[in-house]
């Protein structure tokens, strides 16, 4: 399979990439200028503006599937805490798009977050909390817009939403839930084995998943 990953240097993205090599597919590796993806056997790395969707198109030719590792940059965690560029997300989503389709790709996957768009109605108070209370509340404005984008695109997207990131190994046993329970958290190797788990199928099962391992 061809797969064009967004950035690619990441915590989720890097894992994409190296769990997509083992897998056996092509890899285009995508970051920004100042990306720091490393060229590999089996991997094809571009670097340059993701919201430029000329570059976009060219990276994407000849691709099977298009997943988005994207984020904001933070500072921290802290509630004062702005993304570096708050239109990042917004600029890149369009371009996206509009490099799907004049490169004729159908498929995009894109990570989001637990909480974001309707899942937040179902979240437990604590979790609205620590949202509320951190500097996320910054950020899933801008994964609520890309979530509806996506959605209103035409294509075929899906768009998981995991609870809180961990760098632990793969666990496995990766759950489809519709709130948490207690401590909910997934590692990022879980999230990308997910991902490429659903990208390998003819077309996706699920559009917005809340994805977990504990928590459940």
């Amino acid at each position: 399979m061809n797969i064009v990953i967004l950035g690619a240097s990441g915590g989720c993205g890097r894992l994409l990439v190296e769990q997509s090599v083992a897998r056996g597919d092509s890899v285009v590796a995508v970051g920004r200028s100042s990306s720091t993806i490393e060229a590999r056997d089996g991997v094809k790395v571009q670097r340059g503006d993701l919201g430029d969707p000329l570059f976009l198109a060219q990276c994407f030719a000849g691709a099977d599937v298009v997943i988005s590792a994207l984020g904001h940059r933070l500072a921290g965690l802290a509630p004062w805490h702005q993304p570096q560029d708050p239109a990042f997300i917004d600029r890149a989503t369009k371009a996206t798009l509009q490099a799907c389709r004049q490169a004729g790709v159908g498929r995009v996957m894109a990570i989001s977050a637990g909480g974001v768009g309707p899942s937040w109605a179902g979240m437990p108070a604590v979790f609205k909390l620590f949202v509320r209370g951190s500097a996320l509340k910054n950020v899933y404005p801008s994964l609520a817009r890309m979530e509806e984008v996506l959605l209103a695109s035409g294509l075929d997207v899906c768009i998981p939403r995991p609870s809180g990131l961990t760098d632990e190994p793969a666990a496995g046993g990766v759950r489809i839930v519709t709130t948490y329970k207690g401590r909910a958290a997934i590692s990022r190797a879980d999230v990308a084995s997910w991902m490429l788990g659903e990208a390998h199928k003819p077309s996706f099962e699920h559009r917005t998943p809340l994805i977990t391992v504990t928590g459940a």
